[in-house]
């Protein structure tokens, strides 16, 4: 600060920061505050980049656990009743909100001396005592990071900036303290690990997870669905525990780097302090910051108790976070999302959004009448290994909609029959890339080695013709399931026939444009080759994997 602003400024229970999509598809900013009171008159949240509304979703689930879940509720009986009466006033309380709020009203200063929100008041001193201890030179000049590194639409290194920026050169170098807030829950959630101070220990929290979230058909049913109450036993989680509070009702943590088992609480694991971060402000606009490691868990941890990721098994922990690939759909990665098992593995571990939606359709009447579909939204950071480091070099956005219905437990079948009517398209996908990459054998070219990066190459992207080709008809069909109307053996046999026919498709068009070359083919060791029964075995292969 330069003497000029004054010591605390710029609250966000009370400035608008928060950007929503309104019904009427008008682009508004609320405070914290006005988000509560009127969630059921916007569509969604509308931020910058979609894993921002993510993280600024996490801060607002974590207010209402502090709001609604009190030592009361005991058990899943007590959850659900309590999520019951809160969904049928569809809007908010917002008195309870308000007053839950009120004792922590200076703990939500974006600029404070000694609290700034989601901050580190003291990190130049700390970082000064910390590089003392290691014998290194301590300045006294402070070296902001540029307002650059902060936005994530942005994002560049202070030495190499991008090519084509998404903001001008002087909005680039500022931020408004809204903006500045919405990126400063980004930066906590989804940094790379370029915090080098002390050491670096992976990217932020919100960065190792493949996130997911129901959307509903306004902002206050988006939160509403994913306000989940118990864990995958059915147990409630501890919100009450003295030991486990929420970033606001617990004294700022100053230290630099520190290794934190998993709060059982859901509002304090909601607002983990990755990274130890420090704004800093000139006439009224953020033009810099500070950055260190801050709270992160053991390699060995164990993250069950989030419920906003998809899972992998983990020869270590049993389950890990599974990250979202960007190239894929998210329908490919169905057995994930739902948490079923493949074949004969027993490694699926159910993500606990899932869980609570399956719960939910179980034992909630109002729910059922209320929603017919379940819209499932994936989103998360795609990283790279760029010099020592791991950089964000894209965002992930998909989603999919799926009857409600799919998701009862007397309906599991249904959910095993389509997972494996996947893996089946999944092989035929497989077949159509070997297919193309024979085709372009016998053309002439050479392909030396087995498997060649040529031949790699020239799969991979057959494979991805074939999956964009498939997505929307799957989506359509997977829409179109209604385990409470259809026949499960007449819909499953129906989507194989879809991936049949398209497959087919794609390779009977890529027979016909063969080179005369090609069809006559050469002679391979076993007996000659040639476009015609590369296709007649791709034939065969297609009728064994999808009928």
């Amino acid at each position: 600060m330069d003497g000029k602003e004054p010591e605390m400024e710029f609250n966000l229970l009370d400035e608008p920061w928060i950007v929503v999509k309104t019904k009427a598809n008008e682009t508004k900013t609320w405070s914290i505050l006005e988000l509560f009171e009127h969630a059921h008159e916007a569509q969604d949240l509308a931020g910058e980049l979609p894993t921002q509304d993510v993280a600024i979703m996490r801060l607002l689930l974590a207010i209402m656990h502090g709001a609604f879940v009190t030592d009361d509720i005991a058990d899943s009986d007590d959850a659900i009743n309590l999520w019951t009466d809160l969904w049928e006033q569809k809007q908010f309380p917002y008195d309870n909100i308000k007053a839950y709020l009120e004792p922590y009203h200076d703990r939500f200063w974006l600029f404070h001396p000694t609290q700034p929100f989601y901050q580190s008041a003291h990190i130049k001193k700390n970082m000064d005592a910390y590089k003392a201890a290691k014998g290194k030179k301590v300045s006294a000049e402070i070296k902001w990071k540029t307002v650059a590194r902060l936005v994530g639409d942005l994002f560049q290194s202070d030495h190499a900036p991008r090519l084509f920026p998404a903001r001008t050169r002087e909005a680039q170098n500022r931020l408004t303290y809204a903006e500045a807030a919405r990126w400063l829950l980004h930066l906590n959630g989804f940094d790379d690990d370029s915090a080098k101070m002390p050491t670096p220990k992976g990217v932020g929290y919100l960065g190792q997870l493949g996130i997911l979230y129901a959307k509903g058909r306004n902002l206050f049913e988006t939160l509403m669905l994913n306000f989940v109450l118990v864990d995958d036993r059915d147990e409630v989680f501890a919100d009450n525990e003295e030991d486990s509070k929420a970033y606001w009702e617990k004294p700022i943590c100053e230290t630099i780097e520190r290794e934190i088992s998993q709060p059982r609480a859901q509002k304090d694991l909601l607002t983990m302090q990755s990274r130890r971060i420090l704004l800093h402000r000139e006439q009224g606009m953020v033009t810099g910051y500070l950055l260190t490691m801050g709270d992160y868990f053991a390699k060995d941890a164990s993250l069950l108790n989030e419920v906003m990721t998809v899972w992998k098994s983990d020869d270590t922990r049993g389950f890990a976070p599974k990250r979202h690939q960007l190239e894929a759909q998210i329908w490919r990665d169905l057995s994930s999302l739902l948490g079923m098992k493949i074949k004969n593995d027993d490694n699926a571990r159910q993500p606990g959004i899932i869980h609570w939606l399956q719960m939910l359709e179980d034992t909630t009447e109002k729910i059922r009448f209320d929603v017919n579909l379940f819209h499932i939204c994936v989103t998360g950071a795609s990283y790279s290994l760029k010099g020592a480091g791991w950089q964000i070099v894209d965002y992930i956005q998909d989603d999919l909609t799926i009857n409600a219905s799919l998701l009862a437990k007397m309906n599991e079948m249904w959910v095993q029959e389509i997972v494996g009517v996947l893996e089946r398209t999944k092989e035929a996908v497989r077949r159509l890339g070997y297919f193309a990459a024979d085709i372009d054998e016998v053309s002439g070219d050479s392909l030396q080695g087995s498997p060649s990066t040529k031949r790699r190459e020239i799969v991979k992207l057959a494979q991805e013709e074939g999956y964009h080709h498939l997505d929307q008809a799957f989506q359509s069909w997977l829409l179109g399931v209604n385990p409470d109307k259809d026949e499960l053996e007449t819909r499953t046999a129906e989507w194989l026939l879809i991936a049949k026919k398209t497959l087919l498709r794609l390779a009977q068009e890529q027979l016909n444009q063969c080179s005369e070359t090609a069809l006559v083919g050469r002679i391979k060791e076993g007996g000659e080759q040639n476009a015609i029964k590369a296709f007649q075995e791709f034939q065969h292969h297609i009728k064994k994997a999808l009928g």
